[in-house]
């Protein structure tokens, strides 16, 4: 019998799907490669990397960062041939870039059936994704997943090359393909490419909007594109504030 899984981007969604009638294994992508170091030559030095990057921002040691990220990523490399695999990731940079890391690692097992599993869009805010009331009905979602086809896959598979060498040039041609599993792709990288959160931020502090909560609603509700939770925009408000 053909197995499920389930790789969902954090915890929360997780949590949220285990509370569903949906059948199938849970798999936690837990990172967040949108920031700090992601060039090296083989996975393993890639897990080394990452697990310095990680506790420098999140002040996570390195054995936690083994134990509760890199043993997930481990359990999607040992994914049976065969089985279906459901991605659920929101549409914001965030969340692309984690999943664009996951589709790079599932790509190595063969004959897999590989889904995208959206949250459902709002007319008002496509960046709240799973975590908006009007997106959260989950078994609605998972009735409405989207296939890979192979095009779709090298798509990922180029779009985690060219970002993680941070070729940008690359992503910008890269940006331009039309694929029913990757939503406002276009929009995603020309918002990486053309907006500085940090400048963002020192602006915000500038015209006198100095406190943090003040700040980050301010970031959700003009630069929810980003994804960035209160962790990410807090290190680059402080970071503003040192400078001073």
């Amino acid at each position: 019998m053909k197995k499920i899984f389930h790789i969902t981007n954090g915890d929360y969604l997780a949590e949220d799907l285990k509370k569903t009638s949906v059948d199938g294994e849970i798999i936690v992508c837990r990172e967040a490669l949108i920031s700090g170091n992601l060039k090296t030559d083989s996975l393993e030095e890639f897990w080394e990397l990452r697990a310095r990057s990680i506790s420098g921002d999140y002040n996570v040691s390195k054995e936690g960062y083994y134990e509760k990220s890199v043993s997930e990523f481990e359990r999607i490399l040992n994914i049976p041939e065969g089985s279906e695999v459901n991605l659920w990731f929101e549409n914001d940079l965030f969340c692309q870039v984690n999943l664009w890391f996951c589709i790079s690692l599932i790509s190595k097992i063969n004959n897999l059936k590989i889904y995208r599993v959206f949250p459902k869009e709002t007319v008002e805010n496509h960046w709240k994704g799973f975590s908006d009331p009007e997106g959260s009905d989950l078994e609605e979602s998972l009735k409405s997943k989207v296939l890979f086809n192979k095009n779709d896959i090298e798509l990922a598979l180029n779009l985690w090359k060219s970002y993680q060498n941070n070729d940008i040039d690359y992503l910008k041609q890269l940006s331009e393909n039309q694929s029913d599993c990757f939503h406002f792709l276009k929009e995603v990288i020309e918002a990486y490419i053309n907006i500085n959160p940090e400048d963002f931020i020192k602006n915000q502090i500038e015209n006198g909007l100095t406190d943090f909560d003040s700040v980050f609603k301010k970031f959700q509700e003009e630069l929810g594109i980003f994804g960035f939770g209160d962790l990410q925009v807090k290190k680059i408000y402080d970071k503003v504030l040192n400078k001073k």
